[in-house]
């Protein structure tokens, strides 16, 4: 039976999006397969491969036996069939890739991962395990029922108000800490939990206020995210709203925080400088959109119309032709880079 196309979104003109079918086999083309372990029996009319639970017996011929030989993790798939060109003078790529086919439904070979983290921490699965949370969604709206009515044009002058007020306590407020170094490591932790809920939940509004699906909310080795998939059927400027809705409630909490903090005595003001150093945290590393593969990047990515931004700048920067986004994004990773040096030398 001839496996049927993968079906793969893409965007389109004027925001929208298409589906393309691209052949199994073409998409089998890049992978890197390895075997698992298994025993190859030679017998007089070929080879037999069994896996140790013996769930299968797969007979091989000479070509198959060589396609198997070449199954070491580091080729790729178009590499092992220019290899099988080479030895049987046929370029058979349907071939290859339908043998690899059974191979990978019988259970006997699997994917490498590409990248360095998943290659580094495939084998300890403690560190690729997470927790899931099915229940985002309603959260989500649940609070956009109760806050959703202020997001209006209208209240935009509010929220500047509230930003300039921030800005304004933080740099009246010169206060030492009240508390030790041990206490506001505490406070700082607990005002980087609280954060992080409420970056996640803002994202995750947002992805309800333009009538999309939340999936879900994990936390794992790979951090902590809330399923946001459905927006890519939105427009590319939902898309960046989405993802700029958690550093800039980040920013809010850190205005409101400043600005309660200044009219409040020194005795009360360890919980608020913890939420205020959490909340910039949470910021920087969300909302600077230049080095970090982070919200900004992405939305940055999504508003400019560049998909990958951070790899398409330095693949532009190799081949030396950068286009505005690409130099903007390069520029900005280098004042990014300098900006820690510079600030200890003026401040020293």
């Amino acid at each position: 039976m001839t496996p049927r196309p993968l079906e793969v979104v893409v965007r389109a003109g004027a925001g929208g999006f298409a589906v393309r079918r691209i052949d199994r086999g073409v998409a089998l083309l890049g992978m890197r397969l390895r075997p698992r372990p298994a025993t190859l029996t030679e017998t007089d009319t070929g080879a037999v491969l069994v896996p140790p639970d013996r769930s299968v017996y797969l007979r091989l011929g000479p070509e198959e036996r060589h396609i198997w030989s070449l199954l070491d993790g580091r080729a790729t798939v178009a590499e092992i069939a220019t290899a099988y060109f080479i030895r049987f003078g046929s370029l058979h790529v349907s071939k290859v890739t339908r043998f690899i086919h059974v191979l990978r439904q019988a259970g006997l070979v699997e994917v490498v991962p590409a990248g360095f983290l998943r290659r580094r921490f495939e084998h300890t699965t403690w560190l690729r395990r997470e927790l899931t949370w099915d229940g985002m969604h309603a959260l989500a709206s649940a609070v956009h029922r109760g806050i959703g009515p202020m997001f209006t044009w209208w209240n935009l002058p509010l929220l500047v108000a509230v930003l300039g007020l921030g800005v304004a306590s933080a740099v009246i407020d010169a206060r030492p800490d009240p508390a030790g170094d041990l206490a506001m490591a505490g406070w700082l932790a607990l005002g980087l939990l609280l954060n992080v809920a409420v970056h996640e939940i803002a994202h995750a509004v947002a992805v309800v206020a333009f009538g999309r699906q939340v999936r879900g909310a994990a936390i794992g080795w790979r951090g902590v995210y809330v399923d946001t998939t459905d927006m890519y059927l939105g427009t590319r400027a939902q898309h960046a709203v989405v993802a700029m809705a958690g550093p800039a409630m980040n920013l809010v909490v850190l205005a409101a925080a400043a600005t309660i903090a200044c009219a409040l005595p020194v005795e009360v003001l360890a919980p608020l400088r913890g939420l205020e150093r959490g909340a910039l945290v949470v910021l920087v590393c969300t909302g600077w959109p230049f080095l970090l593969d982070n919200d900004a990047t992405h939305a940055l990515s999504d508003l400019t119309g560049v998909p990958d931004l951070r790899r398409a700048a330095w693949d532009g920067l190799r081949r030396g032709r950068l286009g505005a986004a690409q130099a903007a994004y390069v520029f900005g990773t280098v004042a990014t880079v300098l900006a820690a040096p510079l600030w200890l030398y003026l401040s020293a």
